[in-house]
């Protein structure tokens, strides 16, 4: 029988999915303030899609268990896609927006990029796999797990104190395992009734420390600067704005009060998010490439990439359906 899948967490999922097209949308007019604003804002969309991957294997009995064989099948659900957005990235930039597209150029998004490039969300979560699991192995050991479980978090911590780091990507799993320690921890504790004020208390004191820290080191607050490896200022934003988003959602569908049409926008969010987190960027180059974007506005060049992410999208899944039948 089919499990019915958590309404929460599909709206949590496709809302990271909508907030990460604003993002790249909005990046393009930082110009204005208000953009400005909404964007820096708006970067707690990553913690959301880690949570929501995080959540959902914490709570299957078999997370403790990481096959020979189960782990070729996980990576290649995150390769697969990804390769195939590089495919069509060269080809747009090939024969469409007529770049100088060299082995160089191929190579580096072959090798998943450098820096904040669009490959880094995949070795994120490449690390993700192998760490969930070591979590759940360690917590099993009270007085280590504890220990571990400390340590962890000291290294977000001691990143407030730190300069911009150029190889993040080595070492970003520390204080993302942070993060999902934390996910652990409320999987583990969710149903009680103290737990989400306990959450959104702790992590909002922790944030305006954080950010009083970083204002007394002259650092900037801009959220994607302390994104790159992730420090307690952008954690603790993501952690607060997470929590108090699911507490939100569980209680308005408890009572009815989330409309299931828009249910049914962000279910279809959810489920394709992965593929639409690629399939977005390619409209991003497109359209930066070859309109005039900045008549567009801000809200229309949004608007216009989230349409045709979507509508391409629905196309993929006809055609999908038509081959399997």
């Amino acid at each position: 029988m089919k499990q019915d899948r958590n309404t929460t967490i599909d709206f949590l999922r496709g809302l990271a999915v909508f907030l990460m097209i604003l993002i790249h949308a909005t990046a393009y007019f930082l110009d204005k303030s208000t953009v400005r604003i909404l964007w820096d804002y708006a970067h707690f969309a990553v913690p959301l899609f880690v949570f929501c991957s995080a959540y959902i294997t914490f709570q299957r009995k078999d997370v403790k268990l990481i096959s020979a064989s189960q782990t070729p099948k996980r990576l290649r659900r995150l390769f697969i896609p990804y390769y195939i957005f590089v495919f069509f990235l060269i080809c747009v930039f090939a024969l469409i927006l007529r770049k100088d597209v060299s082995f160089q150029f191929i190579l580096h998004w072959v090798l998943l990029g450098s820096g904040r490039d669009v490959g880094w969300l995949v070795v994120l979560f490449v690390y993700i796999l192998f760490l969930i699991p070591l979590i759940v192995r360690i917590s099993k050991f009270q007085l280590p797990g504890t220990v571990v479980m400390i340590i962890v978090w000291l290294s977000p911590i001691v990143l407030l104190f730190s300069p911009y780091i150029e190889s993040f990507r080595l070492m970003m799993w520390l204080p993302w395992s942070a993060f999902l320690v934390f996910v652990y921890w409320f999987v583990q504790n969710e149903e009680h009734i103290w737990f989400p004020w306990y959450i959104i208390v702790l992590f909002t004191g922790g944030f305006l420390i954080s950010r009083y820290i970083l204002l007394a080191t002259n650092h900037t607050l801009i959220f994607t600067e302390n994104k790159y490896p992730p420090n307690f200022y952008y954690l603790s934003y993501g952690i607060v704005m997470t929590t108090a988003l699911y507490y939100f959602h569980r209680f308005l569908a408890a009572y009815n009060l989330f409309a299931t049409w828009l249910q049914k926008v962000f279910n279809f969010l959810s489920r394709h998010s992965y593929s639409l987190f690629f399939i977005h960027f390619l409209y991003v180059y497109l359209l930066q490439g070859l309109v005039d974007y900045r008549r567009l506005q801000w809200w229309g060049f949004f608007g216009v990439i989230f349409t045709l992410s979507i509508l391409t999208q629905m196309i993929i899944n006809k055609m999908t359906r038509l081959t399997i039948s």
